[in-house]
């Protein structure tokens, strides 16, 4: 009996000792796959909505024409009366870590007025700032240079220059590893040193829009 039971004991033994090796071998086949950061790389962004357009001079709003070019009554608004029309914003540049991206911005809003088209062009440089490194809300902001210009159908044309700034924010939802659809909502105002009566021109464009960005970085 004794010789049974410590045969038995013997096997247990041996059973244990080869499971134990045998998990230790799994364990060792095992390899820890590194985190791949939710955006990193190169970055593009490309954004079409609607682009709600208001001016003013110090003293008066700017005109708002009729189809012959005669002034509008602008009812005593201190700015003119907003004018909508489709738009677009593209931006690119870096991602130096999951929480921040920092590039240049381009804004484009065009509309007629009369017998003129107004046209407004900025450029700036942007930063987007991620609150949560595994989600797709952010803000943004930025500085740089606008032209706004105004073509007559006689072929004259008159531009103004001046600086712009730029606070938004948006929402990223992935599509693939390397692409997000989301909604932007921007607000732009420049200043401009006009030619008329030597009068600050001041105007806003609030974008509401749709954004696709594409970036070279691999998603989780």
């Amino acid at each position: 009996m004794r010789r049974i039971s410590a045969a038995l004991g013997l096997i247990m033994l041996a059973t244990g000792i080869a499971s134990s090796a045998g998990a230790q071998g799994r364990d060792r086949g095992l390899i820890e796959m590194p985190t791949r950061e939710l955006r990193s790389g190169f970055y593009f962004t490309g954004a079409l909505g609607a682009g709600r357009e208001q001016c003013r001079f110090e003293t008066a709003p700017c005109a708002v024409l009729d189809a012959s070019g005669n002034p509008l009554s602008s009812r005593g608004d201190t700015w003119r009366t907003p004018v909508t029309t489709p738009s677009f914003a593209l931006r690119m540049g870096g991602t130096p870590n999951a929480s921040t991206r920092v590039g240049v911005e381009m804004l484009g809003w065009s509309a007629e007025n009369g017998p003129t088209t107004e046209r407004t062009l900025g450029l700036l440089g942007n930063v987007q700032l991620y609150p949560s490194r595994r989600d797709g809300f952010y803000v943004k902001g930025g500085l740089g240079y606008a032209w706004s210009s105004v073509d007559f159908h006689d072929g004259s044309k008159a531009t103004e220059n001046g600086f712009m700034f730029n606070a938004g924010a948006g929402y990223e939802i992935n599509v693939s590893r390397n692409v997000t659809i989301g909604p932007v909502a921007d607000f732009y105002q420049a200043s401009y040193s006009s030619h008329v009566g030597d009068e600050t021109l001041t105007e806003r464009i609030l974008f509401v829009g749709v954004a696709m960005t594409f970036q070279s970085g691999h998603r989780r």
